[in-house]
């Protein structure tokens, strides 16, 4: 129950602020004592839970995130399992991802080695405490190998040389990035193909 008077809710008031402060430096106190440098959320007054983990990107380490993804997933392409997909990407990405790997590679026996070079990114959204990276990519297709099972070259991708445009999105996943949504930024041909 508070006081009636505004002098006595300002007093109260004062009066529990200063009361949680105390408990939250004891609380906070007891953590450091025990050797850990992180508290939990519930010993601060009114935080119910901790921030998501994960300092903002900026275009240096957004960079090292593209270049960690797109090298797991070309991995991934020259050694199709399906199963794997979830190691690098999920949500949109992995099922197209998942898709991808079993109609293109998979059902017709052939694997894909390939390789881009990363020409320009932007960072659209910086990753910030749990939210997803965004980047805009400028990237060239360099090799774009399709593998019979005896390892010769089936064929090659037509796109070898050619520049995309994509925004990419990528998420916190333990030490990890994983890729969760791709889209190109290329306007299409009448054909289908991109420009």
């Amino acid at each position: 129950m508070t006081p009636q008077s505004p002098r006595g809710r300002t007093a109260f008031a004062t009066g529990v602020v200063i009361v949680l402060t105390g408990l939250a430096a004891l609380g906070i106190a007891v953590f450091r004592l025990a050797g850990t440098d992180s508290v939990p959320a519930a010993v601060v007054p009114g935080v119910t839970q901790t921030p998501a983990p994960g300092a903002c990107l900026d275009s240096a380490r957004a960079r090292g995130v593209w270049n960690d993804v797109t090298g797991r997933l070309d991995a991934l392409s020259l050694h199709p399992d399906t199963a794997k997909v979830g190691q690098v990407a999920e949500g949109t990405a992995g099922d197209e991802i998942r898709q991808y790997l079993q109609t293109t590679l998979i059902d017709k026996g052939l694997t894909e080695r390939e390789r881009e070079r990363l020409d320009d990114l932007t960072v659209v959204q910086a990753g910030c405490g749990g939210e997803p990276l965004t980047v805009n990519v400028t990237e060239t297709l360099v090799q774009d190998d399709y593998l019979a099972r005896d390892g010769h070259v089936d064929h090659q991708d037509a796109g070898v040389g050619q520049t995309l445009h994509m925004l990419e999105s990528y998420v916190r996943s333990g030490t990890t990035w994983k890729l969760i949504a791709l889209t190109s930024l290329d306007q299409p041909t009448p054909d289908g193909s991109t420009v």
